[in-house]
């Protein structure tokens, strides 16, 4: 495994992402971005991003999923992180107190059941970490944030209700890509992708029957529109296989009946 020195998030100090940075590269420098698209920006040849793309309760990140498929920047290791999601507000704020809830939009999308129970302000932030800060300079009881158990010590704020998500099985995909293989997992046999199909009856089907031909599992396909170009669409493809000529024989099959087909990501997993 190549020693990994710096490594860019979007964020701030007590988020999600830096919560597994904190987990799985303990010996690396941190750096917070307030976007995705800085966050992979900022990637030189020897640095890495972690970006979280998919959340099991709402789905894919986009702009995270967007921003990576326009970089050029592979995809080399995924880790998978349960999300404990908490309301938070300042020490001696009362939950039947809250007019306004604010947060990630993922944080409260995740957490939107118990939200409409109380019935109150949501507003989106930039991410959940700094939305519990923000708290500090509003300075006030209204408000609380949605956020997770880096804060449940910290005498500067209160838990005012704990496991707030949808479903208690909430959790989601981090990647971690850059230019060059970290060399983290020996095993790979997960595979992300961007396929475009042609502009012509059944070359998405023709395209998908390759993957079954091949007997490749698909275990991700995602419509999502290109920019640009109105009612035209991209398709974000995550399968399982090890096996590089495979890939290859895939590749070369696939640019007969698409349009384009591009692997962003060869990797392999792993649980926190």
């Amino acid at each position: 495994m190549k020693k990994i020195k710096k490594i860019f998030y979007q964020g701030s100090e007590g988020s999600y992402s830096e919560s597994v940075l904190e987990a799985c590269f303990q010996e690396a420098e941190y750096i917070a971005c307030e976007t995705f698209k800085e966050t992979l920006g900022n990637v030189s040849s020897e640095d890495f991003a972690l970006l979280p793309v998919e959340n099991s309760l709402v789905g894919t990140v986009i702009e995270a999923y967007e921003n990576l498929t326009d970089s050029n920047l592979e995809v080399y290791l995924e880790i998978r992180k349960k999300i404990n999601h908490a309301l938070i507000g300042l020490q001696g704020s009362k939950i039947e107190n809250i007019t306004k809830v604010i947060s990630h939009p993922q944080a409260l999308q995740q957490c939107s059941n118990f939200l409409e129970g109380l019935k109150i302000e949501r507003q989106p932030v930039f991410d959940t970490a700094g939305s519990v800060i923000s708290l500090l300079e509003n300075d006030t009881k209204e408000i609380a944030a949605i956020a997770g158990e880096h804060f449940e010590n910290d005498t500067r704020f209160t838990i005012l209700q704990n496991n707030i998500s949808n479903h208690i099985e909430n959790y989601t995909r981090f990647f971690l890509v850059g230019k060059q293989d970290p060399e983290m997992s020996e095993t790979k046999d997960k595979r992300s992708a961007v396929l475009i199909a042609d502009d012509k009856p059944g070359s998405l089907l023709q395209g998908l029957k390759i993957f079954e031909e091949l007997k490749l599992n698909l275990t991700k396909l995602e419509s999502r529109p290109i920019l640009g170009s109105p009612w035209e669409y991209k398709f974000y493809i995550d399968y399982q296989n090890e096996n590089n000529d495979v890939d290859t024989q895939l590749e070369d099959e696939l640019i007969k009946v698409t349009k384009e087909f591009k692997i962003i990501g060869k990797y392999g997993s792993i649980d926190l």
